[in-house]
């Protein structure tokens, strides 16, 4: 881990927003991330960015945590991170005493949530009931979402 890039990355203002938030590739991308390294000055190993990026997902994550939802006694984590053994260590230790599992220890392995999750998003549009949350999302109100269509 590159402690001066970490610095760095933790600095952008995008951690600072309070959630809700959402965001993927349309920020966080190469160009976003050759922006930082363009500043250390000398071009790190590609192990030691990859390693510096598992430390900010980890920490990132135990900050809003801590910051947002201080009482947490447990930590579930589901996708395709679970079978990164580095970040897994990763969000462990900055954890520190708070227990970590995956989803497969409620019973829901770790890589069916996001269709398990779009399979409840199907059954509510179906039974008429909204799909959002509005203090989760944002959202100005809850809504049925999607539409059937039957042919």
């Amino acid at each position: 881990c590159l402690p001066e890039l970490l610095r760095r990355l933790c600095s952008d203002p995008y951690f600072a927003l309070a959630p809700p938030k959402s965001t993927g590739f349309e920020y966080f991308n190469l160009e976003w991330l050759q922006g930082y390294l363009t500043q250390l000055g000398t071009a790190p190993t590609a192990h030691d960015v990859q390693a510096t990026l598992v430390e900010l997902t980890s920490r990132s994550i135990v900050h809003a945590l801590k910051q947002y939802l201080p009482k947490v006694d447990e930590l579930y984590v589901c996708g395709g991170g679970t079978h990164n053994n580095h970040l897994m260590a990763a969000l462990q230790a900055n954890l520190g005493m708070t227990p970590l599992h995956t989803t497969a220890t409620l019973g829901l392995d770790p890589d069916w949530v996001e269709a398990a999750a779009f399979a409840w998003l199907a059954h509510q549009t179906l039974e008429g009931n909204a799909g959002n949350v509005p203090t989760v999302t944002g959202a100005r109100h809850a809504v049925i979402l999607g539409s059937i269509h039957k042919v």
